[in-house]
């Protein structure tokens, strides 16, 4: 398979009144296109840091992260964001709607700020994929939290980028809507042919993955597809 996204020699130092504090210490990964990775740890271990960067949220310290050749790192603010909408989907653990916008507005934005229409056959079969068709006019407050991540869900894959970036996205879910969300999760990725990068502190979670990345004190410690 071909390598989608590569971090190489990620390090990213914190400044705090007390003085710099390490948060990553030098962090290399490739990423097959298609596959499932879940990026594991303790609290503090650096594993949301290297999601994050890995998804242009965050800047490293020093090093590049390479998506398809191109180096996000040296993008500027505006080119950045116009990158990641393009080319990625993000799922949180908060959901992150937006309550004065019904569900298919909230599913649709961030094609509409990138100045774009969705395929309404896409977009037919992205709704029918995670059971959304009797919700597309109701509001977030209307909905459960497995629902809201479901329109979540949706939202992050209908701009068909190639990368969804997931940060414990079942967190605040009980552990029954959790594994269903999460298989909603695996199944679009897989159906619309998207690599799936996904935090986790969940062992059960990342067996369900192709690749498991291990990260401690900012170092990865163990992983079947990392150098």
């Amino acid at each position: 398979m071909s390598i989608i996204l590569s971090a190489r020699d990620i390090y990213k130092v914190y400044k705090t009144s007390s003085g710099d504090v390490p948060a990553l210490n030098g962090v290399s990964c490739d990423f097959e296109k298609g596959l499932f990775y879940a990026i594991i740890g303790r609290s503090g271990s650096g594993k949301s840091t290297i999601l994050h960067i890995l998804g242009g949220l965050d800047r490293p310290t020093s090093g590049q992260v390479l998506i398809e050749g191109k180096d996000i790192c040296a993008m500027n603010d505006e080119q950045m964001a116009t990158f990641r909408r393009r080319h990625m989907g993000f799922v949180f653990q908060q959901y992150n709607l937006l309550d004065e916008y019904n569900v298919k507005n909230n599913i649709c934005m961030p094609l509409k700020l990138d100045g774009r229409k969705p395929d309404p056959k896409f977009y037919t079969e992205v709704i029918e994929t995670l059971g959304l068709q009797q919700k597309v006019n109701k509001f977030p407050t209307e909905l459960s939290g497995g629902e809201q991540q479901r329109v979540a869900i949706a939202r992050s894959v209908l701009a068909k980028p190639e990368l969804i970036i997931a940060d414990e996205p079942t967190g605040n879910l009980d552990k029954k809507t959790g594994e269903e969300v999460l298989q909603l999760l695996i199944t679009c990725a897989a159906k619309f042919g998207q690599t799936l990068i996904v935090v986790t502190h969940d062992p059960e979670l990342a067996k369900k993955a192709d690749r498991v990345i291990c990260i401690e004190d900012g170092r990865i410690i163990k992983s079947n597809d990392c150098e």
